[in-house]
């Protein structure tokens, strides 16, 4: 069984687009007032009551100086009227030329940041290589002791069985317990050959920058490890559905973009500690991610012609093309928020495409076949159901985050704007939320049902988990219906409540409308009432054999107010349950069938008793039928004297549904036994008697019935 979770790519996407429409209607929205700047110098009036007389008057001259002129009011600053499009294109122009005028200073800003280092306050360069030596090899040293002391942790990975979904789960978590326990030390040893040293103020901050981007490739290599694996010696040591050439791919673009990412912060993040110019830091960014974009481009076109793997659609490359260089040209003009928005928006699908893969190679097998358990594939549905919503969020409030959206003051105003944004956000939550609720529930209830279905068709009817079992079948797929409407109903009045409906009328008014319902559709009422009654009496299961009033077939489903019965002779009659009456269920415990058989008079009756008991033993031992059987094939004596025969009934017991095989196998047996001993069936005869006329009349009939002699002649 796999896990399918691209049935409403649609909801998806609306959910997403409804929180960045959301979040982007807010930042345009959002008053400039709400952070007013307030005027530290401005002075605090206190009014104090104080008696009139000597000593009030002493305390405030005291307090009110005689020279000090009374306190003006403060003006208040008026809100900035907000910028034009015209404006917002220039000032982009204005950043393009400072950039472009730039470039040809750039020598000379490499050479004043180079002169920073020239302090008074440096170290000897021999005392400070000695420095780095050991802040690297403390590093590293500290790597080895703590791969050391967790080699029982590394025995474990290595020959931990994998076979159980829980069994994969320990296994990739001591996996990645590993990996943090060897950067932890690296971070450890680091910082403790930092301790040593009195490093300089600059080199100091220098140091550490550094150690945050090695630190940055070394989580990027335990994350290829773990997740991409390409040396991995066994199958579910992989997180993702790559064949081991193009792991290998995956990993070493992984280790180069995130090494290039790491040097460029760190070299940003230098410049910007010594206090270099800001020009110089812009144009390096902008250089930089030029790299990394160019690098992306590459290594998404690479992916597209290589032939190890699924295809990648060429419009999807152009896509994620054109992503990334848009993401670049924002970044280079200067709009921050829309460089963060896009970036966001294109890894928000990739990230939930790779951890929906990653769930769905943890519940593989060992052989690479998915597990066959409902429950377990029901819950990793809910998972990623669960975790793409809150990716969804997180996204959103990302987006929110880099246009400086303050969701406190979205939460205080109450203008018309804010109002509808604060609804949408609401309404967006209900339904990601009762999205999760109702996944959850069908899910259990899915898994339930496959257990019991699963269990009826290897045979394990009996017993009472199996009885529990099938009721289970027969309620659940109302149950879910149920809660269905349930969740629809309670989210789709939390959703009017965003809104700001009052839900309270719309109850009461409810209230009436059910009651003037009922008395209107009282059929209507009968057959849903009567279903629940049927339901909680146990009548009928799906899958058995009912007759009730005119009606009769096998259940195969129902719903709120009708039953489905397919005839053994294949047409499907729906009922309501109204209609169906008195019930009588053929398919539970046991069934007694009756055969009745018709021998000569002469049939010696203690012959036939012990050859019948010897054919249901025959029947009780057969491999196919003796499972069916709960009493075996006996004879229960005479039933009649019949005007030509004797009639002896016999019977047996079994369940329900297998009688006709075993009725069909016993009657072949009978007769082919009774045949060998000489037992005759009776059968209808008529005996014609008359006088010496008739006699010779009917010698003479047979006569002529003869056929006639041939006779041969002399030649012949």
């Amino acid at each position: 069984m796999r896990i399918i979770d691209d049935r409403h790519p649609l909801r998806r996407v609306c959910a997403f687009v409804a929180v960045v429409f959301s979040t982007l209607l807010l930042a345009s929205a959002n008053p400039a007032s709400a952070a007013e700047p307030t005027n530290s110098s401005a002075p605090i009036r206190v009014i104090i009551e104080l008696p009139n007389d000597d000593s009030g008057r002493a305390l405030v001259g005291r307090i009110v100086p005689g020279n000090q002129e009374p306190a003006q009011p403060v003006a208040v600053s008026q809100e900035a009227a907000p910028t034009s499009i015209a404006t917002s294109l220039q000032d982009l122009r204005q950043r393009l030329l400072t950039l472009v005028d730039a470039v040809p200073t750039l020598p000379g800003q490499i050479q004043s940041a180079i002169r920073v280092f020239q302090t008074d306050d440096r170290i000897e360069p021999v005392g400070l290589i000695l420095a780095v030596i050991l802040f690297v090899a403390g590093g590293f040293v500290a790597q080895r002791l703590a791969w050391w002391s967790g080699r029982g942790l590394l025995h474990f990975v290595l020959n931990a069985p994998a076979d159980t979904v829980r069994q994969r789960i320990k296994l990739h978590a001591a996996r990645l317990s590993m990996g943090l326990l060897a950067l932890v030390g690296y971070l450890i040893g680091s910082l403790g050959a930092f301790i040593l040293f009195p490093w300089p103020a600059v080199f100091r901050d220098i140091a550490l920058i550094l150690l945050s981007a090695a630190l940055m490739v070394r989580l990027g290599v335990l994350v290829g490890r773990i997740v991409i694996a390409p040396g991995a010696r066994l199958p579910h040591m992989r997180l993702l559905t790559l064949v081991t050439s193009l792991a290998w791919f995956w990993y070493y673009w992984l280790l180069g973009i995130v090494a290039v990412l790491a040097a460029g912060w760190a070299t940003i993040e230098v410049i910007g500690t010594i206090g270099a110019s800001p020009i110089l830091a812009d144009l390096f960014t902008a250089a930089w991610l030029g790299v990394v974009s160019i690098a992306f481009i590459v290594m998404i076109w690479l992916r597209h012609f290589r032939s190890d793997g699924p295809p990648v659609s060429r419009l999807v490359c152009v896509a994620f093309s054109a992503s990334i260089l848009l993401s670049w040209l924002l970044w280079v003009s200067g709009l921050r928020a829309a460089f963060w928005t896009v970036i966001i928006i294109t890894l928000l699908p990739l990230t939930v495409s790779v951890a929906h893969d990653i769930i769905r190679r943890i519940i593989q097998s060992g052989e690479g076949q998915a597990v066959e358990d409902p429950a377990i594939v029901g819950w990793s549905v809910v998972i990623m159901q669960t975790l793409r919503n809150s990716l969804i969020v997180v996204a959103a409030l990302l987006i929110a985050r880099a246009w400086n959206v303050n969701l406190s003051d979205l939460a205080a105003a109450e203008t018309v704007t804010t109002r509808l944004i604060r609804a949408g956000i609401r309404i967006v939550i209900v339904l990601l939320v009762t999205d999760v609720i109702w996944k959850l529930a069908s899910t259990l209830i899915d898994s339930q049902m496959a257990v019991a279905s699963r269990s009826v068709q290897e045979g394990h009817q009996e017993g009472p988990d199996a009885r529990r079992r099938q009721r289970l079948n027969t309620l659940l797929p109302i149950l879910r219906n149920v809660l269905f409407l349930a969740i629809g109903a309670v989210g789709f009045l939390m959703i009017l409540d965003a809104v700001g409906i009052q839900i309270g009328p719309l109850l009461a008014g409810a209230g009436v409308v059910g009651i003037a319902v009922g008395f209107g559709a009282q059929t209507l009422v009968k057959d849903i009432i009567s279903g629940v009654f049927y339901l909680f009496d146990d009548a009928f299961r799906i899958g058995e054999y009912i007759q009730a009033a005119k009606y009769k077939g096998t259940v195969e489903g129902f719903s709120l107010r009708s039953i489905r019965l397919r005839h053994h002779r294949g047409p499907v009659t729906i009922v309501p349950f109204g209609e169906l009456g008195a019930v009588q269920n053929l398919s539970r415990d046991w069934v007694i069938d009756i055969i009745t058989l018709t021998l000569n008079y002469d049939s010696d009756l203690e012959e036939v008793r012990k050859t019948i008991k010897r054919i249901g033993v025959e029947l009780l031992e057969d491999a196919e039928l003796g499972p069916n059987i709960i009493e075996p094939l006996k004879m229960q004596g005479i039933e009649q004297m019949a005007d030509y025969g004797v009639q002896i009934r016999l019977k047996f017991m079994a369940k329900p549904g297998e009688q006709f095989g075993v009725r069909r196998k016993a009657l072949a047996m009978l007769k082919k036994t009774f045949a060998e001993k000489g037992i005759q069936f009776a059968t209808p005869t008529v005996h014609v008697s008359g006088g010496p006329a008739d006699a010779a009349a009917t010698a003479a009939a047979a006569e002529l019935q003869r056929p006639p002699k041939v006779i041969s002649t002399l030649e012949e």
